[in-house]
């Protein structure tokens, strides 16, 4: 139960409108959503949990715990591959869609790895990131931080509610029902030997989990949870474990290989199914081994239900490395407007090194480019390192009349399209108290009642009586440590004056929320018999 705590004294933060103005869909803010986690990753706390590689994040500690033996990095790879392989292809069911969380109380999926992945996920899930691109995401940084090759990350995934059907192979199961199981998720036999080989190049087996196969022996000082690791390089994802298996040398392939229970020698038989073709295949180079597993963990990812579309992948070196990010728009009561934010640059392999500066210039309503320009001088403060390489952020002011308003930016050759026909005003909005600052750990978990006041601003010539804010609020959901979104929450907002072209509406709500709760927040704000002019609109997180 989350415990309630004393108010701060009632003070009264300006709001950063992040609702992403240049982003034409939905798909789009999820996609913006993931390069936050995925490229400024070392300024926002996703990769802290597996970093460095060797790292446990204990859920329970709020903190690293690398006396037990376990690791973030292996438990996040298993957890998808727990998820995923209940599959079914024929009928279309199943797959990456995070109905892990309602299945961990099953025997084949012993152990804290599922509960640890989705506790700490879920202080990134909000209204446009799903759960089951979490996990995906968590594969992707796992494998890349840890020294494999980057698979393509694709979004869109949606999560289940409910448990899906069983049939996670154990250490106990046969051969043939292994196999079986695989080729239900779409994967033949050589496709299950390098998923598996690929899967098994971090971490270990743990006796706390699997008494059966690790020995009591294994648990000391610095390993309370009895890990057996299945080779010598537990944190590199790398070819180490074939390399053994194939070799005779070191661990020999792992517990699952090695243990002296014949009844629970999976690895063993799995390998050995086709008298040691693929692994032996697998074996061959380094930079072979590496491809395969990009390719199998890639369709794992990517094995969902039916229908779903997914996104394409998420890749600077594909697009662009340069995007606006971060951004947001005002109008004063005097009719300027301002939009501010920043630039990131990305420097991907073969790019340049990050300019001294750049120039950002207004296009305006009437898509036509001005004389309005700002210099984004690099910061020295705002970096970070992601997989695909050392960020920079360019900060960056433009101001303008409201009677020239945006629909874009040119920045360095590229357009980047805005509108302005619906925003949160910054300068008119705000928000008590200040919640707790941003970690993964239980200091979220504090309940307040939160108020916010917001102030939109709506380009129109027929303005209605109000607008509808919709909140999509993260609430606990029962079976599962994952979170699901609710909307009940609404608010009208009332027409309070005008500026130029612009009317202002606006509306004060409270709400009791956990400060998780609080960060995972956005509001859609909508017109009547209108979509949503202001989407996925984060009132209490702007640095996101």
């Amino acid at each position: 139960m989350l415990s309630l705590f004393s108010y701060v004294p009632f003070c009264l933060v300006a709001l950063k409108s992040v609702t992403a103005q240049y982003l034409p869909n939905a798909q789009a803010l999820t996609i913006k959503e993931i390069q936050h986690l995925y490229f400024d990753a070392a300024t926002h706390g996703f990769f802290s949990a597996i970093t460095p590689c060797t790292n446990y994040q204990d859920p329970t500690a709020n903190a690293p715990n690398n006396a037990l033996g376990m690791q973030t990095a292996a438990e996040w790879i298993r957890t998808a591959f727990h998820d995923f392989v209940t599959a079914d292809i024929y009928t279309e069911t199943g797959g990456l869609d995070a109905s892990i969380g309602f299945e961990t109380t099953r025997a084949e999926n012993v152990g804290p790895a599922f509960n640890d992945a989705l506790l700490f996920f879920s202080f990134f899930y909000n209204a446009r990131v799903s759960m089951s691109d979490l996990i995906a995401l968590g594969v992707v940084t796992a494998v890349g931080n840890c020294g494999g090759l980057l698979i393509p990350m694709k979004t869109g995934r949606l999560d289940a509610t409910a448990a899906g059907p069983s049939g996670v192979p154990e250490p106990e199961t046969g051969i043939t029902a292994t196999l079986n199981q695989f080729s239900n998720a779409g994967f033949n036999g050589g496709d299950t030997i390098a998923l598996t080989a690929c899967g098994h190049t971090m971490g270990g087996v743990h006796r706390n989990s699997f008494p059966q196969v690790v020995p009591a022996s294994s648990v000391g000082p610095n390993n309370a949870d009895g890990r057996v690791a299945f080779d010598e390089t537990v944190a590199a994802f790398d070819i180490g474990t074939v390399n053994d298996y194939v070799h005779g040398t070191g661990a020999k392939g792992g517990p699952l290989v090695t243990t002296t229970n014949v009844t629970v020698q999976s690895d063993l038989r799995l390998y050995s199914s086709d008298n040691n073709a693929t692994i032996k295949q697998l074996a061959q180079s380094s930079s072979y081994f590496e491809g395969q597993c990009q390719g199998v963990m890639q369709r794992m990812i990517e094995t969902i239900p039916c229908c779903t579309p997914l996104s394409a992948p998420v890749d600077p070196t594909t697009t662009t490395n340069l995007q606006p990010a971060a951004l947001y728009l005002s109008v004063n009561w005097k009719g300027t407007m301002t939009l501010s934010g920043f630039m990131r640059y990305i420097q991907v392999t073969g790019a340049a090194a990050p300019p001294a500066s750049l120039i950002v210039t207004l296009i305006n309503r009437a898509g036509k480019t001005t004389t309005t320009t700002a210099t984004a001088t690099k910061s020295s403060s705002d970096t970070g390192t992601g997989l695909w390489g050392p960020t920079r952020s360019y900060p960056f002011t433009l101001s303008f009349p409201a009677t020239v308003g945006l629909s874009g930016i040119s920045v360095s050759g590229q357009t980047f399209q805005l509108q302005d026909t619906m925003f949160v005003v910054p300068g008119m909005s705000n928000f008590s108290p200040t919640p707790p600052t941003f970690s993964t750990t239980s200091n979220l978990n504090t309940v307040s009642t939160y108020t916010v006041n917001m102030t939109v601003a709506y380009l129109t010539t027929a303005p209605p009586a109000s607008l509808t804010a919709t909140f999509s609020i993260p609430v606990p959901q029962t079976g599962t440590v994952s979170p699901t979104i609710d909307t009940s929450t609404t608010a009208t907002l009332k027409k309070i004056g005008t500026t130029g072209p612009f009317v202002f509406y606006s509306a004060i709500i409270s709400k009791s929320l956990s400060a998780k709760q609080v960060y995972g927040t956005s509001v859609d704000v909508a017109a009547p018999g209108q979509a949503a002019g202001v989407m996925f609109f984060k009132p209490f997180n702007p640095a996101a």
